[in-house]
């Protein structure tokens, strides 16, 4: 590979009760605050001993949690390597283990990134909820919104691990191929049914989780099948006993990639469409929530589709199909307007020339992509920027990571815990071979910009070889003895149709890849995003209580899309 250029509860109590946590010494002997994760907590990242001085951690409820996740496991995995013993799971089966699945009763996709509600974030708990969104009409035996609790075994009416409970499973009119988004204390889930255009687009549902208690939604693991799903009531709205806090339609637009994403200081909600425009609703903690119309929204950033947009320091920043990166500056005049980068990707002519949903440094202010075909280079490309570009900006630096894959979309990548705790580590990307007919995943050096290929791995897969579109790339320090930091990427077609683990800081060569170290192979390929819940030691087999969350793709009449809890060391 070539370098191509080297270069609710409010959110500030807990931010600063995490703050506190992560900063002194000893403090994960005691438990952490719930709160949520969701897709967006794997886009703001600020690293320990940084140009910021560490500043940045604490102004972020998704940094701040992070960091003291990371002191808990680092703990952890202290005390298991003075204690062996203490880091090999009693309920180890040697195998890999699917620990729970259920069908979603179509044969749609789950493609957004599911989301849970800790209520201890360094520990399980049995109230936890886990939400999944399915891509696919809700019908009587069919949903489109899930929601599970009692996940672990031992809960209850799960003692063996494979029966968690439905708290509710949704049936609404159209599916959703976005990411559900719960609120900082873990009553209100947001939801974009993505209703076409043609039929009065699409529907934001704020919806209130612990109202659903008449006829929720009845799963049966003897039939795997759905036999009770709930119509999500949209009257009366906004009362102490209503289904929903609110809903919003969004009449004449078109979005199926752009998850919402909260702002938990100020009750913001952003999300973008298939047109490149940028909306936002104001008071989202509220049955009166208002559709910004003023001062420029929703603002028109290009004319494709946008993924997911990130909110920093009063920056919008979302990536285009177009292959640019655009940010909306709210400290500027109004009406706002949109500033765009230069052009990464080669653009909107294939699906490839587009840009992955943005990674935020904020340590050392970068905006983070990827983009299956990079403009004027032909290959694949993992690229940083200035958070603060100016208009027209070119990256500060890039590495090619692969030939041009014209049909496939880029997936975000992911850190690891070596940049999370000293600000010089590693970025993982999805990545092919120089030959272009194998999926790989990259090691790449990272310290604020770009580095050299460090190391290469193949996905794995049965006979033959293959490029195919892959999940987001996902990092976790779990509560392993040895090699504790894992990474998550899942295969989604043909022969690769695998969810892959793999320890960071592999080794490996385009013609001697690193094999992964576990592969899990089930029912439909991987395209969601992955959520992890704890970084315990009981992490293997059947009574695991550390595990990741995803879903899989349906094959229309053969194979139900399912949603899973696996153990993280399978």
């Amino acid at each position: 590979m070539i370098r191509v250029l080297s270069r609710g509860v409010g959110v500030c109590a807990g931010v600063a009760m995490l703050a506190a946590f992560w900063s002194v010494p000893g403090a994960a002997q005691s438990r952490g605050p719930g709160g949520p994760t969701d897709w967006s907590h794997a886009r703001i990242m600020a690293a320990r001993f940084g140009p910021d001085g560490d500043r940045n951690i604490a102004r972020n409820w998704r940094s701040a949690r992070k960091q003291m996740q990371l002191q808990w496991a680092q703990q952890i995995h202290e005390a298991n390597q003075s204690d062996p013993a203490r880091g090999r799971s009693k309920n180890a089966d040697g195998d890999a283990h699917l620990d729970w699945s259920l069908r979603t009763g179509g044969y749609g996709n789950v493609v957004g990134s599911p989301a849970k509600y800790s209520f201890d974030i360094t520990a399980y708990n049995c109230s936890d909820v886990i939400y999944f969104t399915v891509d696919q009409p809700g019908t009587a035996s069919a949903v489109n919104v899930i929601a599970i609790t009692n996940a672990y075994a031992g809960c209850t009416g799960n003692a063996a691990g494979t029966t968690p409970t439905v708290k509710f499973g949704i049936a609404l009119p159209y599916g959703t191929a976005t990411s559900a988004v719960p609120s900082l204390d873990g009553t209100v889930l947001y939801v974009l049914e993505s209703r076409p255009s043609a039929n009065g687009g699409p529907i934001l549902h704020a919806i209130n989780v612990n109202n659903i208690t008449t006829s929720p939604g009845v799963y049966n693991f003897s039939t795997n099948t759905w036999t009770q799903t709930h119509t999500l009531s949209a009257s009366p709205i906004g009362t102490a006993s209503s289904e929903q806090l609110f809903q919003l339609t969004y009449t004449g637009v078109t979005n199926n990639v752009a998850s919402p994403y909260l702002d938990y200081d100020t009750n913001q909600l952003f999300f973008g469409d298939a047109a490149g425009r940028i909306y936002r609703v104001t008071g989202a903690n509220t049955s009166t929530p208002v559709q910004d119309t003023s001062n420029g929204f929703p603002v028109s950033c290009g004319t494709a589709q946008l993924q997911s947009p990130v909110f920093w320091d009063n920056q919008i920043v979302a990536s285009s199909a177009d292959g640019k990166i655009y940010r909306i500056d709210l400290t500027g005049a109004t009406p706002y307007g949109c500033i765009a980068s230069s052009a990464i990707g080669a653009g909107a002519a294939t699906v490839s020339g587009g840009l992955s949903a943005p990674i935020l440094d904020v340590t050392n202010g970068k905006i983070i992509v990827t983009t299956n075909n990079a403009n004027g280079l032909g290959g694949r490309a993992i690229s940083a920027s200035n958070l603060r570009f100016t208009s027209g900006e070119s990256p500060t630096s890039m590495q090619i990571t692969g030939g041009v894959s014209a049909t496939i979309a880029p997936a975000s990548p992911a850190f690891d815990d070596a940049f999370w705790s000293t600000n010089n580590g590693n970025l993982y990307a999805v990545a092919t071979n120089n030959a272009n007919n194998k999926t790989y995943l990259e090691r790449v050096g990272y310290n604020g910009e770009i580095g050299n290929v460090l190391g290469q791995a193949a996905l794995a897969h049965t006979s033959g070889a293959a490029v195919v579109a892959t999940s987001p790339v996902t990092e976790f320090l779990t509560g392993a003895a040895s090699n504790p930091d894992y990474v998550f990427v899942g295969g989604s077609t043909t022969n690769y149709q695998y969810m892959n683990r793999i320890s960071a800081g592999f080794a490996g060569t385009d013609n001697s890849p690193k094999a992964m170290d576990s592969s899990f192979a089930p029912a439909g390929g991987v395209m969601s995003g992955i959520i992890i819940d704890t970084n315990l030691a009981a992490m293997t087999g059947a009574t695991a209580k550390a595990n990741i969350y995803f879903g899989t793709i349906g094959v229309a009449s053969t194979t139900m899309s399912t949603i899973v809890q696996l153990a993280q060391a399978f």
